[in-house]
């Protein structure tokens, strides 16, 4: 049965990840990516998942440019990794993307999935 908590597009929360290997799971900060909708009859939610890492410049990664606002303790951005996690997963929410956060994770994502424009 889906949990009655609603998580918004860009609400960051903190969530057990597992590694992209498969082994091992890591508690990080990810923003939640998927419709409230999806949420109505699913246990599930698509994340993805955010670092401190800043040195590191992917294909896809987008900068928290007012990560203070979203509730993180030090400069973030989103590692361009696109997860479905069960809800149950998410310990906490932290805050919300700004507008303009959350503007340009959603054309992150649309490049990462080769939406177009």
């Amino acid at each position: 049965m889906p949990s009655s908590t609603r998580y918004d597009p860009g609400t960051v929360v903190a969530v057990r990840i597992r590694f992209s290997d498969g082994v091992g799971i890591k508690r990080r900060p990810a923003v939640v990516v998927s419709h409230p909708q999806y949420h109505v009859s699913r246990a599930d939610a698509v994340v993805i998942a955010l670092t401190t890492q800043m040195h590191t410049d992917y294909y896809g990664d987008c900068d928290i440019i007012d990560w203070r606002q979203a509730g993180l303790p030090a400069a973030s951005r989103s590692k361009g990794v696109i997860q479905t996690i069960e809800r149950r997963a998410i310990e906490k929410a932290y805050g919300a993307l700004s507008q303009a956060d959350l503007a340009r994770l959603q054309e992150s994502i649309r490049e990462i999935l080769w939406l177009g424009p």
